[in-house]
């Protein structure tokens, strides 16, 4: 049954990873014009970094801090002849967005009332066709985890209507 618990799960991470990709994605195509903020200076192009964390390793965690005391070990992490393998669970979290430092692309309009005194603006150095690539290459990801999600989920339903 816990199988079919982590399956879940990791596809809920992916699900999570995936959507805020695709938000800052929005943000970057959004203020692709943007010559001005807070900071100061033109908008800064962002970039979500993934990492993968062991789900074995946080689910035992769990288990073992509602179990006091009593160890569970992961029978998952032995392989033959007792050596020890990779997790044979991972998943991916949004370990944090990066902003790109890139030089901003610089145009010549004078009239800009963000010109500077040689009459060049600032405008951030963000591609609109590898932000749209992204975007769809987010959106497939985020689609590959809805189906995964369905796929575990229709077989729970079935091992559930098995047993009845």
């Amino acid at each position: 049954m816990s199988n079919f618990l982590n399956s879940f799960d990791i596809s809920g991470y992916g699900l999570s990873a995936q959507r805020m990709r695709v938000n800052v994605i929005s943000q970057n195509i959004a203020n692709a014009q943007t010559t001005r903020t807070d900071e100061g200076g033109p908008y800064r192009r962002k970039q979500v970094v993934f990492k993968a964390i062991d789900f074995n390793k946080q689910f035992n965690k769990a288990i073992n801090s509602m179990t006091q005391g009593a160890r569970f070990e992961d029978p998952l992490n032995e392989g033959a002849f007792g050596k020890k393998v990779n997790p044979a669970i991972m998943s991916v979290v949004v370990d944090k967005i990066s902003r790109d430092d890139r030089e901003p692309k610089m145009k010549y309009d004078p009239s800009h009332p963000d010109a500077d005194t040689n009459g060049y603006v600032a405008y951030p150095n963000i591609n609109p066709v590898i932000e749209m690539a992204d975007l769809v290459e987010a959106t497939r990801s985020y689609q590959a985890n809805v189906a995964a999600f369905e796929s575990s989920k229709n077989m729970a339903n079935s091992a559930i209507s098995l047993l009845q």
